[in-house]
């Protein structure tokens, strides 16, 4: 009988640890950081001017809150194209900003591509998390 009161008890613990999300980085977690922002890149395959095209994906993976007012460094930045006016890219020096005055939605990714020698570093400077 203890045997089972035993099982019975490590079973609900068990359970209790699994729905609470035990191990995983953020269980039911609906919170958002910047940290979170995904910026991936990379070469489309075409060429244009004799320079590549680089394709750029920032995603917002939070669950919940949108992003606005993303800043991002892009040090040496420079296009032979216009970028995509969907993205509402402007590029003031080495600060690139992304979605002006729009939100990412969660979950949603932003895309655009520019066309140049070599790819530009962009790295997440700042933005402004809104949750519900």
């Amino acid at each position: 009988m203890a045997s089972n009161a035993c099982k019975l008890l490590c079973l609900i613990l068990f359970l209790a640890f699994v729905a609470q999300g035990y191990g995983d980085s953020h269980p039911n977690d609906l919170s958002c950081h910047l940290s979170d922002l995904s910026i991936k890149q990379s070469k489309t395959g075409k060429i244009v001017q004799n320079k590549p095209e680089w394709e750029v994906r920032v995603k917002n993976p939070c669950l919940e809150c949108r992003l606005h007012y993303i800043k991002l460094s892009c040090v040496g930045f420079n296009s032979v194209t216009p970028i995509d006016p969907s993205a509402s890219f402007t590029h003031v020096r080495d600060v690139c900003y992304l979605r002006s005055g729009f939100y990412i939605h969660p979950r949603e990714e932003v895309v655009f591509t520019y066309v140049w020698d070599t790819s530009s570093d962009f790295k997440l400077l700042d933005a402004d998390i809104v949750c519900p």
